[in-house]
């Protein structure tokens, strides 16, 4: 009879313990982080899993922050901004300070410190287009607006998706942009982009550096493919990092993530999972020349 009874308080304080758990877990303000399946910012699958430059940054934010519950919620480009302004949601991989979004994305939102440094897209072609690609050349850098003119190549990019403030304005105004490829998703994004340009549907796709670099990686058929930069992104590089609404709580998220980088940044960790996707071949110095006098000398 004893030891029924201390049975069942043993149970009773068990389901006390695990409601005032459950109570606790549900008191924390819920941060909702978006994410896109655009590898190599995020990685679910294959040996580079969890490993990428946008997701890991994320993990270690978020175990910095234990006073939220911290969910995740899948996302495509062309919603990611309008979901954060409807929620308490936060985005790792936006351009710092808004400063490539146009001013309907930008409003309504709180930027952090720049959480990680890039060069800007170029070209992804395959080998076959390199001689009609090279007549477009300039000191090593291809006039993407004299390329899109010409009809013996054919181009690719994703409708509605934020480039850089000088190829968002060029994909909204040359009428030129007609005649490319249009191409919309939810999955695989990068992989599919390949694929497509391998069954011929397009040329060339315009992205960044780091995409042909996953790819050689994951697939290793890095002979077909050759990475070019572009005249109109000559000299320039881009800061990005997190976004969140601009709320009371996303306002507090963003300074205590501020607090967070002063230190976080200085790490081999965080350095290392930044620079193993960004960092393009063969400019080494310049990247970290960069990232020490640019990134790293911005707090807010």
């Amino acid at each position: 009879m004893h030891r029924l009874l201390a049975m069942c308080l043993s149970f009773m304080v068990l389901v006390i313990m695990a409601g005032s758990s459950r109570a606790f877990s549900e008191d924390k303000p819920t941060i909702t982080w978006l994410a896109l399946d655009w590898q190599p910012a995020w990685i679910e699958d294959g040996p580079w899993a969890g490993k990428g430059y946008a997701q890991v940054v994320e993990k270690m934010l978020q175990d910095r922050l234990p006073e939220y519950e911290h969910r995740s919620e899948s996302s495509i480009n062309v919603r990611l901004y309008s979901i954060i302004k409807n929620k308490e949601a936060c985005f790792a991989a936006a351009p710092y300070q808004g400063i490539d979004l146009d001013d309907e994305k930008r409003q309504g939102l709180v930027f952090s410190a720049p959480t990680f440094l890039f060069l800007y897209h170029g070209l992804i072609a395959r080998d076959d287009a390199a001689p009609v690609i090279a007549e477009h050349e300039v000191d090593g850098h291809v006039d993407f607006q004299a390329l899109i003119k010409d009809n013996r190549v054919k181009g690719a990019f994703q409708p509605g998706r934020v480039y850089s403030r000088w190829l968002n304005n060029i994909f909204s105004k040359d009428g030129n942009v007609a005649n490319m490829f249009r191409w919309s998703g939810r999955t695989d994004l990068t992989q599919s982009m390949f694929k497509m340009m391998d069954a011929g549907r397009f040329d060339f796709f315009v992205d960044y550096y780091l995409m042909l670099r996953f790819h050689e990686l994951t697939e290793g058929n890095s002979s077909h493919y050759r990475f070019y930069p572009l005249l109109e992104h000559k000299d320039q590089f881009g800061l990005g990092g997190i976004a969140c609404n601009d709320t009371p709580q996303g306002r507090d998220v963003i300074g205590k993530i501020n607090l967070i980088l002063k230190d976080l940044r200085k790490t081999d960790q965080f350095t290392n999972a930044n620079a193993f996707w960004l960092m393009p071949s063969g400019q080494e110095s310049k990247y970290w020349q960069l990232w020490h006098n640019e990134l790293l000398a911005r707090d807010d």
